[in-house]
């Protein structure tokens, strides 16, 4: 990550983000950006993994920011880090909902939380992959972290693992945000009730009384013993479910109890509620004998692009069944296709050569770019959808989207990159 934008019209604000940003990522540097006109020139052309825009800033117009970012969500995937003066009105104003955040960080907490964010960034890097990567993953990913007892972190990794599945297409916005609640639910519950002993009716108490949890979380981890506890977040993606496994270091909790809230304290009514809206959402939710780790199971939807590019969302979608012929080889090209679902073949001279599917994203870009005859045949290896576009189309979109060529050089570009690696070459 060589630049990250930070739009703001504070300077001093600017110049401190800045010294942060030095302290975790090498060689990275932050880039001012004063105007939410300036801002959208930059996101459109270079793209970045990762922006901090201060939505606090009455000089910026934040709103006509989002509307782009939210307009053309494929091609500005970028992850953003929103600051302000209160999480939860930002959230409420639904200013950020379909958009990639990272983490809300209030600006009197900004000293402490957004290092601690850049952080968690730097070492998960590859979670803000840009979309067209996707096509690179194994079978199976597994991945474990570590949180101290802070919600910050809760925050930001949530939002990493859920805007992750997004971007590669294993879950829709609705369960997009279910997966979020469960998430958040589980990881606050160990490290509130888990790590920090922190009982039901103290924490309502608390909340009642205007009081705020990272305050209380604070007050208890002036305990060494506490302080040092940890969340162990552990996660596999196989290729139709992803597997969680959720522990703290407390003491655990009889979650037996849980199953009928009436019999237990009344106190655990409120946390079974959370625990039991958490099972209907997930498969397979259950507790260790303790009651310090939960287990879930998360089903990914199959083979379905999430996010159709801007620039091509009108333009007319083919239906192919399995075993349907896409084009010959030999044919002329006219048409470019995005792929929006399906698996297909591609061979030479009746020898199969690979399958594509939607982590591909473009099929037949080659010949069609190159004003070639078909170098290939395609044929669907299951039922699919793919999003035609002819050169005129083409152009034109590229005329009103200059940066989307620069997005397919990209795209070309990684495609080479990958090929040579499998190859064993490595020129540059």
């Amino acid at each position: 990550m060589s630049r990250v934008p930070v739009v703001t019209s504070d300077q001093e604000l600017y110049a401190s983000i800045s010294k942060m940003l030095n302290g975790c990522f090498e060689g990275c540097e932050a880039v001012y950006l004063d105007k939410a006109s300036q801002a959208m020139d930059y996101l459109g052309v270079e793209m970045p993994e990762l922006v901090v825009i201060n939505f606090a800033d009455d000089k910026l117009d934040t709103d006509l920011l989002m509307n782009v970012i939210k307009g053309d969500t494929w091609l500005l995937s970028s992850g953003i880090i929103g600051l302000c003066e209160s999480v939860r009105e930002l959230r409420e104003s639904e200013k950020l909902r379909s958009t990639n955040v990272i983490a809300l960080v209030e600006l009197a907490r900004l000293e402490r939380q957004l290092p601690q964010v850049f952080s968690i960034i730097c070492h998960n890097r590859h979670m803000l992959f840009q979309r067209v990567i996707g096509g690179d993953l194994g079978n199976v990913i597994n991945t474990s972290f570590e949180l101290k007892n802070d919600l910050i972190e809760v925050n930001c990794f949530t939002n990493l693992i859920c805007n992750y599945l997004y971007n590669l297409n294993r879950i829709d916005i609705i369960n997009k945000e279910k997966l979020s609640f469960v998430l958040t639910e589980l990881l606050i519950n160990a490290i509130e009730h888990g790590n920090c002993s922190i009982s039901y009716g103290e924490k309502t108490t608390w909340l009642q009384n205007g009081g705020d949890m990272t305050e209380l979380i604070d007050q208890r981890c002036k305990d060494p013993v506490i302080a040092n506890r940890k969340v162990y977040l552990e996660y596999s993606i196989y290729p139709n479910h992803t597997k969680f496994s959720i522990t703290d270091d407390g003491e655990g909790f009889d979650w037996r109890s849980l199953k009928d809230p009436s019999k237990g304290a009344v106190a655990l009514s409120l946390h079974g509620r959370g625990v039991a809206l958490s099972r209907d959402m997930t498969s397979d939710l259950t507790y260790n004998d303790k009651g310090n780790s939960v287990r879930f199971c998360f089903y990914h939807q199959e083979g379905v692009n999430n996010i159709t590019p801007a620039l091509f969302k009108d333009l007319t979608t083919v239906k192919f069944a399995a075993g349907e012929t896409v084009f010959n080889e030999g044919e002329p090209s006219d048409f470019l296709y995005f792929i929006s679902s399906g698996r297909y073949e591609v061979s030479v001279g009746g020898e199969a050569m690979t399958v594509l599917n939607h982590d591909d994203i473009f099929l037949g870009e080659m010949s069609f770019l190159l004003n070639n005859r078909r170098s290939a045949s395609v044929k669907a290896v299951t039922n699919g959808a793919l999003i035609r576009i002819s050169k005129k189309e083409f152009v034109a979109g590229i005329k009103e989207k200059p940066h989307y060529s620069l997005f397919l050089a990209r795209l070309l570009a990684q495609r080479i990159e990958r090929l040579n690696h499998k190859l064993g070459h490595h020129h540059s």
